[in-house]
């Protein structure tokens, strides 16, 4: 009986835990946004790997929509756990000249702007302007790390 009991309520945890899995996660085990340090191309090649979507934000010192996207919705505590576990963000400076450059891979002319990619950096969605934090996590939920190679 007592075995019987630990497998029905070890059946009940490992369901509950698969239906947690596209839930936001309980404020304990917030984790802050990791933005990705390395150029586009070590972008790509690290989402490949990690079979994760792109998150790519087109930024610039100047720009307070753009200021406010990273301290308000980028910091939020569920966005920021969103950005690490499931996505490889990277905030592209186009004050510099290799954001320029990314940004007329993209065609981004004004900004914030925000575009999620697939792994193989297809475009799958873009956001202008600021957005807050609840309308992002909606976003970010969408896309999943990819099964297929």
């Amino acid at each position: 009986m007592k075995l019987l009991t630990s497998i029905l309520s070890l059946l009940l945890f490992l369901n509950h835990s698969l239906k947690a899995q596209d839930k936001i996660m309980p404020v304990d085990n917030i984790l802050d946004a990791t933005f990705f340090q390395g150029t586009y191309q070590e972008v790509l090649l690290e989402a490949k790997k990690l079979r994760k979507p792109i998150l790519l934000t087109f930024s610039a010192s100047w720009c307070q929509p753009c200021q406010k996207l990273e301290a308000e919705s980028f910091s939020a505590p569920e966005v920021a756990s969103l950005l690490s576990l499931r996505y490889v963000s990277k905030i592209v400076d186009v004050e510099q000249f290799v954001g320029m450059d990314v940004a007329d891979v993209y065609k981004v002319s004004e900004y914030p702007i925000t575009i999620i990619l697939d792994e193989k950096g297809r475009e799958l969605e873009r956001l202008k302007g600021f957005f807050p934090p609840d309308y992002l996590i909606k976003t970010l939920l969408k896309y999943k790390k990819t099964s297929s190679k």
